[in-house]
């Protein structure tokens, strides 16, 4: 039984531990697309240099691919 209860707190440990972790890289993610410009493809006079953008960060210019596809602004090739 005192098996039991240790191992339980070792669990309950863990998982404060990870949310405690996963709060933290949710806080650098939000921080680093504050710091993204914030293009659309508007901004863009062909999708080759809306891709050329896209391609060096996709993270902060993930709605230039609103299908997510990997193409950027599809709609400036047409």
């Amino acid at each position: 039984m005192k098996k039991k209860k240790i191992a339980t707190k070792a669990f309950i440990a863990v998982l404060l531990v990870g949310l405690i972790i996963s709060c933290s890289e949710t806080s650098e993610t939000k921080s680093a697309v504050a710091d993204c410009p914030t293009k659309t493809c508007g901004d863009f006079s062909s999708q080759a240099q809306a891709q050329s953008a896209y391609d060096s960060d996709k993270k902060c210019y993930k709605n230039l691919d609103a299908d997510g596809d990997g193409i950027a602004c599809e709609n400036l090739s047409k």
